[in-house]
């Protein structure tokens, strides 16, 4: 694993990183998210992420309890910046209950993702990088991390990041025609 792998696992094993507003801005516009039931199981209404849906769509919710006893039933999608301690069980979660998503992730498991090493069996799109993250004493803290999503963007600006699913959708895209 690289060193700036190795620093980046280190740094984003504290939990408490807040995603700053033009990060949501960059990544979430690129997505028509109306008419969707969205949920931010991960969030709070201080959070950016809730604030720039709010902004922009009615039908956004946060959820106070933890991540793992939301109802996820009512939802169609899941939009929220979660735990690095929790990611991996989160994503599996999200995948087994059949939910898009849209969520950031430490470059560390995005480099996972891509050379096999998490395998979620479905595709995963990688989108904008997000750099900088509010900390709870208000100071910006640099980490690399990430948006991905299971689903492709209206603009198609995100592409494939796991090699493998790479392969079976250029083999779809090709029987389709």
């Amino acid at each position: 694993m690289s060193q700036q792998l190795k620093t980046c696992k280190r740094k984003t094993q504290d939990d408490e990183f807040f995603t700053m507003y033009k990060d949501c801005v960059r990544e979430l516009h690129k997505y028509d998210l109306r008419g969707r039931r969205i949920i931010c199981p991960c969030d709070t209404r201080e959070s950016n992420i809730y604030k720039y849906l709010k902004d922009c769509y009615c039908n956004v919710k946060f959820d106070s309890k933890e991540w793992r006893n939301v109802d996820y039933s009512k939802y169609d999608l899941v939009i929220t910046n979660p735990p690095f301690s929790q990611v991996r069980e989160f994503l599996k979660h999200l995948v087994s209950i059949k939910i898009d998503f849209i969520i950031i992730v430490s470059d560390v498991l995005r480099y996972f993702i891509k050379n096999g090493k998490f395998d979620l069996g479905i595709p995963i799109y990688k989108g904008w990088d997000a750099q900088k993250f509010y900390r709870s004493d208000r100071t910006v803290k640099s980490v690399h991390c990430g948006w991905i999503s299971n689903f492709q963007d209206n603009y198609h600006e995100n592409k494939i990041l796991n090699k493998k699913e790479e392969k079976n959708d250029k083999t779809r895209i090709r029987k389709s025609y």
